[in-house]
């Protein structure tokens, strides 16, 4: 793999985190050379990765597009998700620092803006970074390597629901409570939060992926 690869599958693979890039999302090879200043070898190679990565797909006369899982495919992986986060909460909360805390309630201060702003992208950036700073106050190695292996795939269709009207307001008003049991060091509780706000996500993702669907066509 070229460092030229490497820098595209760096920056495609945030921008489908943060909402920039979304299911079903073409990526043009011409568009990616011309923006990257690259010869198409490392976009193809870049796009060969991220096939078998799973985040991308190749379909006919469409080229790449970001991939769009299936209703039971992402039943699994907000399942599994839900478990791991809501693991990450309970250890947080039993071991958590001064400078792991100020990290989550600034990461939620950064989530407010967002919301407070209706910037969807800013926002789905926000949440990575709020979830992110759980993660890290776990001090559990292994766990977070595991989530940032899931987050791989989940991260794509995180921002998908906030094109609801009043989901925005919604999510922080979960992510403030996650957050004050946390901080309130109530693992079980910041835990069974975490893993129904996720499942909630995770269930309420085929009807938004129906909707989008229905509106392209």
């Amino acid at each position: 793999m070229t460092l030229a690869a490497d820098k595209l599958i760096a920056q495609i693979t945030k921008e489908i985190s943060s909402g920039l890039l979304r299911p079903g999302d073409q990526l043009e090879e011409t568009a990616l050379v011309e923006r990257f200043s690259v010869s198409r070898t490392p976009v193809r190679e870049a796009i060969r990765a991220m096939v078998g990565f799973g985040l991308l797909e190749t379909r006919p006369r469409k080229g790449a597009i970001v991939r769009v899982l299936t209703p039971k495919e992402l039943l699994d992986l907000f399942e599994v998700g839900a478990g791991l986060e809501g693991m990450a909460c309970r250890l947080a909360a039993a071991s958590l620092t001064e400078e792991h805390a100020k990290a989550i309630k600034k990461a939620l201060d950064n989530c407010k803006a967002g919301a407070d702003t209706s910037d969807k992208v800013q926002y789905s950036i926000a949440n990575l970074e709020f979830h992110a700073a759980i993660h890290a106050a776990t001090d559990n190695h292994w766990l977070i390597e595991q989530l940032q292996k899931i987050g791989i795939h989940i991260n794509p269709y995180r921002s998908l629901p906030y094109d609801i009207r009043g989901r925005l307001a919604k999510s922080i008003q979960e992510h403030t409570i996650i957050c004050e049991a946390i901080l309130a060091g109530e693992g079980e509780k910041a835990s069974e939060l975490m893993r129904d706000h996720i499942l909630l996500q995770g269930k309420r993702l085929p009807a938004v992926l129906k909707m989008k669907s229905q509106q392209v066509d």
